[in-house]
């Protein structure tokens, strides 16, 4: 009898390396493992990763899996997803000079206020397709330049974590378009990297790479990942940004407007693909909206998106500085939460910008309130998402997906449901950037000769859940409230 041949796919978030091997006929996970790495905090408006750490841990997480799939299992193709919009940089050898600057990490305020000065924020967003902020890799270059000036001048490359990843495993600085359209210096209609944001930031073309290569490429193959044994040579799918990952995960189209998907995890990001570039990046307006248009997997096409930028983090933090016990189980706690009880409390989750506030507290409120009105207003951003991003479209969407890991809770998509008032399904497999990874993997080894197929090929089954009309006029309710609320706010701070 031959062994069960298995997708390896390794999906790095913004504090965990997720690997799973997924069976290449069923799209069953198999085995998997997960590997935590460090934020570091130098400063209150600093957040840092280490591209060392996060390979060492990858290759934990890639080992553990492999143990745990045991002897009846070959890998027949190892492919990846990435966090975007962060920038490491190397020395000629690809070894960190400094640590990763996430999109997250808001030191970048004043460098900003140069590019909109030199560029102007319309331009660069009609340029990158993103709105001018402090999640600009551009913007953390131009920091280095003039914080870090012996890193800077040291500097052959900035790499993105893929690239960081493929450099490992001795493919150079090769990267995917949409990867390149993260650094957010990339001119995304013209596809190539934008002159004038070079220029101001002082960087050369080289410096950001130009081995710029379609998502499902196979760039070689290993039979070592670092220091694990892959059994065999195994082809390397480049693989692409998780957002449009999971898109393809959870059965949104590439050729027709039709299906939202949701990836509910340190961000809450939903989007879909689009024919056109779509101009009029949200500017954060009343209710800090990331929205943002880039190039998609597939040459010609783009990847719309929204997001909230502190949706899972904000739990994490929630543990960590009220809780005062960051190892909590949020699942449970979730499953505990009353988020139906009238209540006059809410959160504006925007501790991304220093809008964080927690409203209409009294001296009978508990951490439970604030945990319950904190879950309520993450699914308020949801719903504010949601109605901006309908708006982009041409048509209709009939479908809204949902996957990662903040979407395990019944609870969570039930509470969706009930303020869309409309049925929304949450994906079998939800681990949607690893099995869209797969997807690619599937087209660039031929086993597959169309999305369509390949999407076929690596199913992924809905679970739905219908809408609750009473909750639903409730909470509908109350977002109204909400939403007066967070504008007033924001208007004023």
């Amino acid at each position: 009898m031959g062994k069960q041949a298995c997708y390896l796919a390794v999906d790095f978030g913004t504090s965990n390396v997720h690997v799973t091997l997924i069976d290449q006929q069923t799209a069953e996970a198999v085995a998997g493992a997960n590997k935590k790495y460090r934020w570091y905090t130098p400063a209150a408006d600093q957040i840092e990763l280490d591209a060392d750490e996060m390979w060492t841990a990858s290759e934990e997480a890639v080992a553990d899996a492999i143990r745990r799939g045991g002897t009846g299992i070959s890998v027949a193709a190892m492919t990846f997803s990435f966090f975007g919009d962060n920038i490491t940089p190397v020395d000629g050898n690809g070894n960190a000079l400094y640590k990763m600057l996430p999109g997250f990490c808001g030191r970048s305020h004043r460098e900003v206020e140069t590019i909109d000065r030199e560029i102007g924020a319309d331009r660069y967003g009609d340029i990158t397709g993103n709105t001018l902020t402090t999640l600009s890799s551009a913007s953390k270059i131009l920091w280095l330049r003039r914080n870090r000036p012996e890193i800077f001048a040291q500097a052959k490359a900035f790499y993105t974590n893929q690239q960081y990843v493929m450099h490992k495993l001795g493919f150079g600085d090769i990267q995917d378009r949409t990867m390149a359209a993260r650094k957010l210096a990339y001119d995304v209609k013209e596809d190539k990297w934008s002159a004038p944001i070079l220029d101001v930031c002082g960087m050369a073309e080289e410096q950001l790479g130009r081995d710029i290569v379609e998502s499902q490429t196979v760039v070689g193959k290993v039979r070592h990942y670092g220091r694990v044994d892959l059994g065999g040579m195994v082809p390397v799918t480049i693989g692409c940004h998780d957002v449009s990952a999971s898109l393809l995960a959870a059965g949104v189209k590439t050729d027709k407007i039709e299906t939202l998907g949701v990836l509910m995890g340190t961000y809450e990001q939903i989007g879909y693909f689009s024919d056109k570039f779509i101009t009029g990046c949200n500017d954060f307006g009343d209710s800090l909206i990331f929205s943002c248009c880039y190039n998609s997997p597939f040459k010609g096409k783009y990847t719309v998106m929204d997001a909230f930028p502190t949706a899972g983090a904000m739990l994490e933090w929630y543990c960590k500085n009220l809780l005062m016990n960051p190892k909590a189980d949020i699942g449970e706690m979730i499953a505990k939460a009353d988020l139906q009880k009238e209540s006059r409390l809410f959160v504006l989750p925007y501790m991304e910008n220093y809008h964080g506030a927690v409203v209409g507290m009294s001296l009978a409120t508990t951490l439970d309130d604030i945990f319950a009105a904190l879950l309520r207003s993450l699914a308020y951003q949801f719903i504010a998402c949601i109605d901006y991003i309908k708006g982009t479209a041409d048509g209709i969407f009939c479908n809204i997906h949902f996957g990662g890991g903040g979407s395990r809770s019944d609870k969570l998509i039930e509470l969706r449901a009930d303020l869309l008032n409309a049925r929304v399904g949450r994906m079998r497999n939800i681990e949607l950037p690893s099995l869209g990874s797969c997807i690619l993997a599937s087209l660039g080894n031929g086993w597959s000769k169309t999305v369509e197929e390949a999407q076929s090929q690596v199913r992924n089954g809905v679970l739905y859940f219908e809408p609750n009309d009473a909750n639903g006029k409730r909470q509908r309710a109350s977002y109204e409230t909400y939403k007066k609320l967070s504008a007033d706010y924001l208007r004023n701070h």
